[in-house]
C-alpha cells in the first residue's frame, strides 16, 4: 500500500479516492480553460483587439505552468506511489514464490522419509535412510537418531546421515544426562544456537559435537499410548533459526518416525512369540507323535482285541487281536460300527452314553464273527483324547474258556447234587 510523505502512514481507501477524484476534476478545469482560452483568443483575433490577445496569450503561458504544478503535486505522487505498490506487491509474490517451493520441498521430504521409514530394507538402513533425508530438507550438518532402551533406561544411538558411522551401537546416554536425556525425560524440544554454552550439554564420546553451533533436538514420542520411542537431533556448524515451516516439518517427522520405531518394536517382539510359539508347538508335536507311537505299540502287542470309536460308535482303529477276534480284515472293520459287531445292538448306545458322561463302561456282550458264530466278551469302554479330538476306546477280552469254565463247573455240581439224592 502506498505511503503518505513524511512517514506518516498509508493512505486510507476514502483518502486515496479523494486525491484521485480531484485530480481528474483538476484536469479537467484544466483542460476547459485551455479550450475557453482559445476560443476567447480567437474572438479577440477577429475583432482586432490586440489587448484582449495579450491577455490571452498570457492566459496561455499560465495554463502549462499550472498543469505542471498539478503533475507535479497532484499525479506524479499518486503513479509513484502506485509504483511502489505495484513493487511492494512483486516482492510479496516471489516471497509467496519461495514460501510455496519450501513448503513443496518439505513435502517431498515428508513423503521420502515416510516411505523409506517403511521400506522393506532392514530396520538400521532404513533409519540411516531417514537421518539423510531429515540432514538434507532441513539443511543440517549432521542428524542423528537415538532409540530408548527402556530396560536399562538410556539412549542409544541408532542412526545418523553418516557422521561418525562407527559411533552408531556404541554411544549411549543415560535418561536426563545431557540435552538429550533431558528431552527425552521432559518430553519438550529444544532449539540452541550455541548449545555448547548450556548447562546441559555433556560432551558424547567418540561424537566431537562440540565443533557445532546451534541445535534442534526433539523427542520421538508416541502420544496414543504414552510410549517413549527415543530423540531424534539436528546438529549446524553456524546459528541458525528456524522457521515455522522447518518446524512444522521436524515435528511431522518425528511423529513418523516415532510410530515406526514403535511398530518395529511391537513386529520384533510378535516376531519372537512367533518363534517361541514355533518351538512350543514343534516339542509338543513330538512329545504327542512319541505318545501316540508308544500307545500304538501297546495296543498292536496287546492281548486283546481294541477298538478306537468315534462318538458315534464307529471304527476308526482296530489292533490285530481285533482282526483275529472278530474274523474280519483290518479295512473291513474300519468301515464298520461297533453295533454291527454285537449281537444286540442296543448294548453300544448305552456304553457310549456312559463314556460321554466322563464314566467307563462295562458289559458282558456277543461279538458275531464274520462265520456267524458269537463269541462271548468282556467289552469295556473309556474316553480318550488323540490330536486334540474326542474318541472312545472299546477294549472286548473274549471269555469264552471262562463261560466253558462256569458251564463244566454247572454241570459237576448238577452232578453232585444228583449223587447226593440217590
Amino acid at each position: 500500500m502506498p505511503n503518505r510523505k513524511g512517514g506518516k502512514g498509508p493512505l486510507s481507501d476514502v483518502e486515496q479516492g479523494s486525491r484521485k477524484g480531484l485530480s481528474i476534476v483538476l484536469l479537467a478545469l484544466v483542460l476547459v480553460a485551455a479550450i475557453t482560452a482559445g476560443t476567447v483568443g480567437g474572438y479577440f483575433i477577429s475583432n482586432h483587439d490586440a489587448r484582449g490577445f495579450a491577455m490571452t496569450i498570457l492566459f496561455f503561458l499560465v495554463i502549462p505552468i499550472v498543469a505542471y504544478v498539478l503533475f507535479r503535486t497532484m499525479i506524479a505522487p499518486y503513479y509513484r506511489r502506485l509504483e511502489d505498490a505495484n513493487l511492494e506487491l512483486r516482492i510479496k509474490q516471489e516471497e509467496l514464490l519461495d514460501m510455496k517451493d519450501d513448503l513443496f520441498i518439505k513435502f517431498l521430504g515428508i513423503h521420502d522419509a515416510n516411505y523409506a521409514a517403511n521400506s522393506p530394507r532392514l530396520f538400521p538402513d532404513r533409519l540411516k535412510d531417514v537421518a539423510d533425508i531429515t540432514a538434507r530438507v532441513m539443511s543440517a550438518d549432521v542428524c542423528l537418531i537415538y532409540r530408548y532402551e527402556k530396560k536399562k533406561d538410556e539412549l542409544v544411538l541408532a542412526a545418523t546421515n553418516g557422521y561418525r558411522q562407527e559411533a552408531v551401537g556404541m554411544v549411549r546416554i543415560p535418561q536426563g544426562q545431557g540435552i538429550e536425556g533431558w528431552v527425552a525425560r521432559r518430553i519438550e524440544p529444544v532449539t540452541l544456537k550455541d548449545f555448547t554454552r548450556d548447562k546441559r550439554f555433556r560432551e558424547a564420546p567418540g561424537l566431537a559435537l562440540s565443533s557445532y553451533s546451534s541445535l534442534y533436538c526433539l523427542p520421538l514420542y508416541v502420544y496414543s499410548n504414552g510410549a517413549l520411542m527415543g530423540v531424534i537431533e539436528l546438529l549446524y556448524e553456524k546459528a541458525k533459526n528456524f522457521t515455522d515451516e522447518e518446524i512444522n516439518f521436524f515435528t511431522t517427522l518425528s511423529g513418523i518416525l516415532s510410530n515406526t520405531i514403535q511398530n518395529e518394536l511391537l513386529q520384533t517382539e510378535l516376531r519372537k512369540m512367533n518363534l517361541e510359539l514355533e518351538q512350543w508347538v514343534t516339542e509338543k508335536t513330538e512329545e504327542l507323535r512319541s505318545s501316540e507311537e508308544r500307545y500304538r505299540t501297546l495296543v498292536e502287542n496287546a492281548n486283546e482285541a481294541i477298538f478306537v470309536l468315534s462318538e458315534g460308535g464307529d471304527i476308526v482303529f482296530a489292533n490285530e487281536h481285533a482282526v483275529l477276534l472278530s474274523g474280519f480284515g483290518k479295512f473291513d472293520l474300519v468301515h464298520k460300527n461297533l453295533a454291527e459287531l454285537l449281537s444286540d445292538a442296543s448294548q453300544v448306545q448305552g456304553m457310549l452314553a456312559e463314556t460321554a458322561q466322563g464314566g467307563q463302561s462295562l458289559r458282558h456282550a456277543g461279538m458275531k464273527r464274520n462265520d456267524g458264530v458269537v463269541v462271548p466278551v468282556e467289552m469295556s469302554c473309556v474316553g480318550l483324547t488323540l490330536m486334540s479330538r474326542r474318541f472312545i476306546q472299546a477294549v472286548a477280552r473274549d471269555v469264552s474258556a471262562y463261560a466253558r469254565l462256569e458251564q463244566r463247573l454247572a454241570e459237576k455240581e448238577r452232578e453232585i447234587a444228583e449223587l447226593r439224592r440217590s
